[in-house]
C-alpha cells in the first residue's frame, strides 16, 4: 500500500495516540501526509466552503502523485523555525457526521471523481468530539482537475502545487493504464467429519482503470494455523490461466498468452479451499502479490 497507506493504517489502529504522537513528534507536513483544521470544527450545517476546497485541492495533489493522507482536527503552521509543523489539537464536533459530509463530497470535488478514497473517525471518549483521516491513494484515473477552480494539482514537499500545462502534458500523455486490484468471493461454511469447517473462498481480479490488462500474475501464500487445519488451490477458468504449487502453501498462477481483461471486467483464477479444525495454536496468515505487465499492482500482507 506505500507510506500513504501506512500512515493511515496506524491511524485505524492507534486512534488518538497516533494523533498525540503527530503533535509531540512535532511532525511536518510532508510529501504523503498534511494536516488541516477544519474552517467551523464540524459545526456548521455543512461542509464548510473551505474545507471542500482543501479536500478539492487534497484530491487533485494526492490523487495526481503516490496518494496521502489528510488529518482534519490538527492546526498545522509554520512558526518561523521548524516549517509546516502539526502544532496542535483542534477537535471536530461530531467526527462521524464530519466524516459522512466528506464521503458526499468527494464525488463532486475533481473531474474524474477519485473513487478508491476511505476516511476513518477517531473518536475522543464520549466528547462527541475527535478527528478524521483520509486516505487518498494513487489514482489510475489520473491526472483530477479541481471542480471550483478547474485546476491541476500535484504533491510537491508540504503544499500542493497548481501543474503547469506542459508538465502535464508530459506526465499524463501516454494511453491509458489499468488499474488490478483483488476481490473475494466465498461460500457458506460447511462443517464436514470430524468437526471439520471448510470455506471456499473465490479469488477474484478486477479491472478498474481506463486501460486494457495483459500478463497478469498473482502469488498467494497461505499459512493456516499450526494443527490440523489445511489448505488446497483450486484452478479455475483453465483456459485462461496457468497456476503451481510450491511448497504446499505457496500458489502461483499467470495469464495464458493473449488473455486480457479489459476494463470494467473480473476473472477468478483459483479459489482457496479452507479447512479449519481445532486447537488452533496461532493466527491465519495470508500474503498476495499481484501485477500486469506494466507492473506490480499490490502486495498485501493480512494477519
Amino acid at each position: 500500500m506505500g507510506r500513504a497507506g501506512d500512515l493511515f493504517d496506524r491511524i485505524m489502529k492507534e486512534g488518538e495516540v497516533a494523533i498525540d504522537a503527530f503533535i509531540m513528534d512535532r511532525q511536518s507536513a510532508e510529501l504523503f501526509l498534511d494536516f488541516k483544521r477544519s474552517a467551523d470544527d464540524g459545526k456548521g450545517a455543512k461542509l464548510h466552503d473551505r474545507d471542500r476546497t482543501n479536500l478539492s485541492k487534497a484530491i487533485s495533489g494526492f490523487g495526481n502523485s503516490e496518494g496521502g493522507v489528510i488529518v482534519w482536527g490538527i492546526d498545522c503552521r509554520d512558526d518561523g523555525t521548524t516549517g509546516d509543523v502539526a502544532q496542535c489539537k483542534v477537535p471536530i464536533e461530531n467526527p462521524k457526521r464530519f466524516l459522512s459530509r466528506l464521503e458526499g463530497a468527494v464525488s463532486g470535488c475533481t473531474v474524474p471523481a477519485h473513487s478508491h478514497i476511505r476516511h476513518h473517525a477517531v473518536e475522543v471518549g464520549n466528547s462527541n468530539t475527535g478527528f478524521v483521516a483520509t486516505y487518498i491513494p494513487k489514482s489510475y484515473l489520473a491526472p483530477h482537475q479541481t471542480v471550483n477552480s478547474y485546476q491541476y494539482y500535484m504533491r510537491a514537499g508540504s503544499s500542493f502545487s497548481p501543474v503547469p500545462h506542459a508538465v502535464l502534458s508530459g506526465m499524463f500523455g501516454q494511453a491509458p493504464q489499468p488499474f488490478v486490484f483483488h476481490n473475494w468471493v466465498y461460500s457458506l461454511p460447511e462443517i464436514k467429519t470430524g468437526n471439520i469447517v471448510h470455506i471456499s473462498v473465490g479469488f477474484v481480479l478486477v479491472n478498474g482503470g481506463p486501460g486494457i490488462a495483459r500478463e497478469l500474475y498473482v502469488n498467494t501464500k497461505v499459512f493456516c494455523p499450526n494443527g490440523t487445519s489445511k489448505v488446497s488451490y483450486n484452478p479455475r477458468e483453465q483456459d485462461n490461466w496457468m497456476g503451481t504449487v510450491g511448497l504446499g502453501h505457496i500458489f502461483s498462477v499467470i495469464s495464458r498468452d493473449g488473455y486480457r481483461l479489459h476494463p470494467g471486467a473480473v476473472a477468478e483464477p483459483f479459489s482457496i479451499e479452507l479447512y479449519f479444525s481445532p486447537p488452533f495454536k496461532s493466527p491465519l496468515v495470508y500474503e498476495i502479490t499481484l501485477g500486469i505487465k506494466t507492473g506490480r499492482c499490490e502486495h498485501w500482507l493480512q494477519p
